[in-house]
């Protein structure tokens, strides 16, 4: 096979440790296609071939949320809106952009701003549809203006609106689309945990679920192909325990083994909830309490009565506790 050395060739080396270094080099073969192989370097000069991936396989990543990317499209066909909401990580960027690739396949005109000032993601939303942004006196249009003018367009035309990060959208810009919503312009909203008000309480929601192990391991051993990283399956296992489901921590704890820092810090948001067990636990010293009282037995009864208090005070302690942090997950 014929390679053919361009600009588009690369060679970046990071060292991996003692001697050990990472090459990784960018190659154009003959029929156009572009290879990125990474090779592992020793002391000696020694090199080990340790992957060879597709610059365009890359672009086809695997959708983990098909049924939710399938639920989501036929929604938005059917001229209708959905707020989906999931922790930081999850993977709502990514469904957004597979949603994105099904509607223009399809044929359906779709904008989706990025985040910034009104102004700007009104700018862009107008750009996407075509639609003027200056006046008949040739001034560029107000933000009041061009939400008016977006909102007659849209009217009268069909497109489909994907914005993310909509938990970080001033109450203007939620009010204006709470409008579209109610004129039957289809919308899809993506946010980490929104407030429970104005468009957030009004659309159908889909929360976001930790993807399964098997999805995570696929995941981190693809990140960890990249690396040149070789991992066992106990290591595997242990870098599940900390990601719990999340793809976006799935790829940093791979990058923190790779860079060689201690990631024992479980950031994730999948907690158990143990407040069913404490009920039990409240409910079965209760029912003891009350046996001690139908048996006449005075310790029971007393030993019962104390722990029942015991346990009804460490719950209200726990739920005093500040539930909010500054750090993912706590």
């Amino acid at each position: 096979m014929v390679y053919m050395y361009g600009v588009s060739s690369a060679i970046v080396e990071m060292e991996l440790g003692i001697g050990t270094m990472i090459e990784r080099h960018r190659r154009r073969l003959a029929n156009g296609e572009e290879r990125v192989y990474t090779y592992g370097v020793g002391a000696d000069g020694e090199r080990q071939s340790l992957s060879i991936r597709s610059v365009d396989d890359s672009l086809s990543i695997p959708c983990y949320r098909r049924a939710e990317k399938e639920r989501v499209v036929a929604a938005l066909l059917a001229n209708a809106s959905l707020l989906v909401v999931g922790e930081a990580g999850a993977g709502k960027t990514f469904l957004a952009e597979r949603v994105i690739e099904d509607l223009l396949g399809r044929g359906f005109p779709v904008s989706a701003p990025a985040i910034g000032t009104v102004k700007q993601m009104l700018l862009e939303i107008a750009g996407d549809l075509g639609v003027d942004t200056e006046t008949l006196e040739g001034k560029p249009m107000t933000a009041q203006h061009l939400q008016e003018t977006i909102a007659e367009w849209l009217e009268s035309n069909v497109a489909s609106l994907v914005m993310d990060n909509a938990h970080r959208f001033p109450v203007c810009l939620r009010c204006w689309l709470e409008k579209l919503h109610l004129q039957g312009q289809p919308i899809l909203l993506l946010a980490t945990y929104p407030p429970a008000r104005d468009i957030f309480l009004k659309l159908p929601r889909i929360e976001l679920e930790a993807l399964p192990e098997r999805a995570i391991r696929e995941i981190m051993e693809g990140e960890a192909n990249d690396l040149g990283l070789q991992v066992t399956p106990g290591k595997l296992a242990d870098w599940q325990q900390r990601a719990i489901g999340n793809p976006m921590l799935a790829k940093r704890v791979v990058k923190e083994e790779y860079l060689g820092l201690e990631g024992n810090n479980y950031d994730h948001t999948q907690w158990i909830d143990g407040t069913p067990l404490l009920i039990a636990v409240l409910m079965g010293f209760m029912i003891l309490r009350f046996l001690g009282l139908g048996l006449n037995n005075t310790s029971l009864y007393l030993i019962g009565g104390i722990l029942t208090v015991a346990v009804g005070m460490v719950r209200l302690m726990i739920y005093s506790l500040p539930r909010q942090s500054n750090r993912l997950g706590r």
